[in-house]
């Protein structure tokens, strides 16, 4: 009986199954070896044939489950590998995406101030260079701002466009002016209405020389 003893519980259990011998949950493997031992079926080489067969139907049924284990970790492994994939993809098509919309911009941004460049260039095509000789400083004035808003121009291009249509003794008085107050338009406005339009005391003064002037 030394060769049953060598076996595992479930094999000597499967083994009086099919020796229809009745095993009870209390059973232990001593008993078990003895039930097989005094069955009237029991011829040691049947019953080593018997656990010989039960031991590699075990060991195919390991391997199977071995099997279906490695190939339910390769499947899982897989389908981990697509989704890494999947969102690696997503994740370019994201950035080609900002980078369409990027490009995007940088045309918008550069047509507006191509824009921006034609409507400077086209004041010059709508007004008169500033003559302080045949016009007056307010309605010139009044003229550019109209001309600027229709053709669509933000009033912080007013200073650099209203420059380019003044004589050079007027573009240098703004120029001369801080940085700040250059750029502001309204202030350039009051520099130039200041340079022209003259304060009581110096129409009084002026019109004093002209009464001293020869007839």
């Amino acid at each position: 009986m030394a060769f049953l003893a060598k076996h595992r519980k479930e094999e000597l259990i499967a083994l009086a199954d099919d020796m229809g011998i009745e095993i009870t949950i209390n059973d232990k493997k001593i008993d078990i070896c003895k039930k097989v031992k005094d069955s009237p079926d029991f011829e040691e080489e049947f019953v080593r044939g018997c656990l010989e067969e039960i031991v590699r139907q075990r060991e195919e049924l390991k391997a199977q489950a071995q099997t279906e284990a490695a190939e339910l970790k390769a499947q899982a492994e897989a389908a981990e590998l697509k989704r890494i994939e999947s969102l690696r993809q997503e994740r370019e098509f994201e950035l080609e995406k900002m980078r369409f919309s990027n490009a995007a911009e940088v045309n918008s941004v550069a047509s507006t101030r191509s824009e921006n460049c034609k409507n400077r260039l086209s004041l010059k095509n709508l007004m008169q260079i500033f003559d302080a000789q045949v016009s007056d400083i307010s309605m010139y004035l009044a003229l550019f701002e109209r001309q600027a808003r229709t053709a669509g121009i933000e009033e912080t291009e007013w200073v650099p466009q209203l420059i380019s249509l003044l004589p050079l003794d007027l573009a240098q008085i703004i120029i001369k002016e801080p940085e700040e107050k250059m750029q502001d338009y309204l202030n350039v406005k009051e520099v130039l209405l200041d340079r022209f339009i003259m304060k009581p005391e110096t129409f009084r003064l002026k019109f004093t020389q002209h009464q001293k002037l020869p007839t």
